[in-house]
């Protein structure tokens, strides 16, 4: 009599777990379909984007600047800086961009009265590797980049300079960075970090022929539209 009890709970038990166990089975199997879908969608939208530039955008942006060196750090303040930009790539691998990059920073040394600041003007040319992968209607881009500019610094607003800052100089400047785009439709936003190494820097003679050192770095957003 037990043995049959025993065998009839075991029977009324097994019958009570199918359905959950197939449930269970039938759920995981629309996780591991859907994930493979999405794998797939990913896959095919990078098998559809071309390598050489193709897609034009302009965009316009600002953020934050500063001088990475010590030396120069006590001279002039953390500043903002502004660009505007033409990317040609934005639905490719490889893309490149034209800018205009401008700055000002405040000056903290001495001999330079009035409310000074230092000015930066300049152009870039920058290549650019990107990864667009697209996530529904949206465009999700991360890239790096990097290329050469240049930039003329000056000092405005000030009623007289007795510092060793010269008035105005230029210098070359190699940026490049990181940062990351989003598209829907026409419209794009990115972020982005810029280090710029700096060279033939003669703004602030040191001893001899050196001078500070002007390397700096920046960060921002840009909005723009892609023609």
């Amino acid at each position: 009599m037990k043995t049959r009890t025993f065998t009839g709970s075991l029977l009324l038990a097994a019958l009570v777990a199918a359905p959950a166990m197939a449930q269970s089975n039938t759920n995981q199997g629309t996780i591991n379909n859907a994930g493979s879908s999405n794998e797939q969608s990913v896959r095919r939208s990078l098998a559809t984007v071309p390598v050489a530039p193709t897609g034009l955008g302009l965009q316009l942006g600002g953020g934050v600047t500063g001088f990475s060196r010590q030396g120069a750090r006590d001279l002039f303040g953390t500043g903002g800086d502004w660009d505007v930009r033409a990317v040609l790539g934005t639905d490719s691998f490889i893309g490149a961009e034209l800018a205009y990059v401008g700055s000002a920073r405040e000056i903290n040394a001495a001999g330079v009265t009035g409310n000074a600041a230092l000015l930066g003007n300049g152009a870039e040319a920058v290549a650019r590797a990107n990864l667009p992968l697209s996530v529904g209607a949206l465009r999700v881009e991360p890239f790096l980049f990097g290329g050469v500019g240049w930039t003329y610094y000056n000092i405005a607003n000030s009623n007289a300079n007795t510092s060793n800052i010269k008035d105005g100089v230029n210098a070359l400047t190699i940026p490049f960075g990181a940062g990351v785009g989003l598209g829907y439709a026409h419209f794009i936003v990115d972020a982005r970090f810029t280090y710029r190494a700096v060279f033939d820097d003669k703004l602030v003679p040191t001893t001899g022929s050196d001078s500070q050192d002007l390397q700096n770095w920046s960060g921002g957003l840009t909005l723009g539209y892609e023609l």
